[in-house]
C-alpha cells in the first residue's frame, strides 16, 4: 500500500498537492493552513490521530512527519512535484 508522507516542518497549506491529485484524496485543512489526506482515504487510524493531537490546531511549523496509509493513491507523484515546498512524498508499494 502506498504511504503518502508529509512533513510539517516544510508544509504551509498552499493545496498544490490537493489541485493534482487525480483521485482527490488531498485537501487543505479547514484553517487552510495544512493540507492533510481525506480522513476516509487513511487506512492507518494512528496517522489520522497524530494529526489531530500534534499538527491542526498548530499556526506554526511543526516538527512531525507523519506516514499516511493510502490504498487509493495511484503513484503518480503529481502532489509531489505540485508541492513547491517538498513537504509531500510518495513511498510506493
Amino acid at each position: 500500500m502506498p504511504l503518502v508522507i508529509y512533513d510539517y516542518n516544510k508544509c504551509t497549506g498552499d493545496a498544490s498537492c490537493a489541485d493534482v491529485c487525480p483521485v482527490d484524496i488531498l485537501e487543505g485543512s479547514e484553517n487552510e493552513r495544512w493540507c492533510k489526506p481525506i480522513d476516509d482515504e487513511v487506512e492507518n487510524q494512528e496517522a489520522i490521530n497524530q494529526y489531530y493531537d500534534k499538527v491542526n490546531d498548530s499556526e506554526e511549523q511543526v516538527d512531525v512527519i507523519i506516514e499516511n496509509e493510502m490504498p487509493e493513491c495511484v503513484e503518480c507523484l503529481s502532489c509531489e512535484a505540485a508541492c513547491p515546498h517538498e513537504a509531500i512524498s510518495i513511498e510506493p508499494s
